[in-house]
């Protein structure tokens, strides 16, 4: 029983690392554009993971399937040269904190996907979250302020609905191959695949940027992509994955409250109430609907208490941060 419990903890910890490591993805970013453009610095993420991923994958012996080849071709373009030149491409425009926030969107963009084309049905509660994390991702995005404009926050969203794609496309992958295979796989064809593109348009990769960028590149490949999926994925043969989903929403909490306080991302009123929307929604649509018994229905009311307590709180560390937040360069 011990052991079940310890086993249950730690994959709990595994998530919520993993959450927080992806949050901070867009502050490492910010660093890293000082020297190098956008499609350089998504190359040399995702190949440092690969590189780190591929030799634990090769260890297992598995092979792909030749017709299995045109799913992954895909699922590696849209995740890395479609969905990150994206969402990076908006985030040197906009703030790390505004970028964030968006990202917070896409448990409920997932959920109405899985309606759409996996005929899933949805439960006014979930429809009232997708309603609401709409709304949020329009404050957000509808009223740009000092280091943001339309155009990145308008790409950044344009990666959510990117991926949603692969993360519906690679459902059956997952279901084939390990989740450790099927990601070092889907990763490396993507940087192959982006590896021309950014060729063409940027040229060679520069070799001479300072260490702060290097750390910083490293840190994304290293800790925010190949650790990240790693933890995850252990995490999620242990834990449900409605309850995993839970944890996502560390992501845009850790990108907000670094890059204000890094920054000084300006966020305004609408910002904050449209991430404060946002954040709720996603949590909403991450908790179970189905055989939930009086106890855990007192448990969730507490939960939704402590995540309005949780939204006033943010509220006022941002009108706080915002007092003393500088415009973005």
């Amino acid at each position: 029983m011990k052991k079940i419990c310890d086993s249950y903890g730690g994959a709990l910890g595994a998530l919520a690392l993993a959450c927080s490591l992806w949050g901070m993805t867009f502050i490492f970013g910010k660093i890293a554009f000082d020297e190098l453009t956008v499609s350089q610095v998504v190359l040399y993420r995702f190949l440092i993971a690969a590189v780190a991923l591929l030799p634990f994958a090769l260890r297992r012996s598995v092979r792909v399937e030749p017709r299995d080849v045109p799913h992954f071709l895909l699922a590696g373009f849209l995740t890395v040269p479609l969905t990150f030149m994206l969402q990076f491409g908006g985030l040197a425009l906009t703030s790390a904190a505004r970028a964030s926030l968006i990202i917070g969107g896409l448990p409920p963009m997932l959920a109405l996907a899985a309606a759409l084309f996996q005929n899933e049905r949805l439960s006014l509660r979930s429809w009232g979250a997708i309603i609401a994390s709409t709304i949020g991702v329009l404050l957000i995005v509808g009223f740009p302020e000092a280091g943001a404009n339309w155009i990145g926050d308008g790409l950044v969203l344009l990666s959510l609905v990117s991926t949603v794609g692969w993360v519906l496309l690679n459902k059956r992958l997952s279901q084939k191959y390990t989740g450790l295979t099927a990601t070092s796989v889907i990763l490396a064809t993507g940087a192959l695949m982006l590896l021309p593109i950014s060729l063409f348009w940027d040229g060679l990769p520069r070799a001479d940027a300072s260490g702060d960028v290097w750390l910083s590149v490293l840190a994304m490949g290293l800790l925010c992509t190949a650790l990240t999926f790693t933890l995850w994925n252990w995490a999620l043969q242990r834990v449900p994955a409605g309850r995993a989903g839970v944890f996502v929403n560390l992501e845009p909490v850790v990108g907000v409250v670094l890059g204000a306080l890094l920054f000084h991302d300006a966020l305004s009123a609408f910002t904050l109430t449209g991430g404060l929307l946002v954040l709720l929604a996603a949590g909403v649509v991450s908790f179970p609907e189905e055989g939930i018994s009086p106890g855990r229905r007192s448990r969730n009311a507490l939960l939704c208490w402590g995540a309005l307590r949780f939204g006033r709180w943010l509220v006022r560390l941002g009108q706080r941060l915002q007092q003393q937040a500088t415009p973005l360069a």
